[in-house]
């Protein structure tokens, strides 16, 4: 999956942004991206943010934000694979998932979801009930 710098669709699903991430599900190693969403939901950017493991892949909220702050973002979409197949959230996964919805709300530009994308599927955290957006 290459960066892009604009799309015409918008991000109206998580199914939707299902087909904007799926080549992760193909990946050796873990990798998080995000979409930054302009006011009508329109792809402004993706972006590799992280690059793990096979199994693991260390975030820190600032740069996610960042992400977005310098692509002028309303929203936030973020998504990364699981290599193993497993469309679970892990302990991890949830709290990152926590700590980027509550810092999206403070700066406001609120993370919309999050999806785990594997080779055959997706899950979404907010279609999951897996935190409170």
């Amino acid at each position: 999956m290459k960066s892009s710098s604009f799309y015409e669709n918008d991000i109206s699903s998580a199914a939707r942004a299902y087909e904007v991430f799926r080549p992760l599900g193909y990946l050796d190693v873990e990798e998080l991206w995000g979409l930054a969403l302009g006011p009508s939901l329109k792809i402004l950017k993706t972006k590799m943010i992280f690059r793990g493991t096979v199994n693991s892949c260390p975030t820190h909220p600032r740069e996610i934000f960042r992400f977005a702050l310098l692509n002028n973002a309303s929203a936030l979409l973020i998504a990364h694979n699981h290599p193993s197949g497993e469309a679970e959230a892990s302990p991890a996964d949830l709290e990152m998932t926590k700590q980027l919805i509550l810092a999206g709300r403070l700066i406001e530009i609120p993370l919309l979801d999050h999806l785990l994308i594997t080779r055959n599927s997706y899950a979404s955290f907010r279609e999951k009930m897996w935190c409170v957006f």
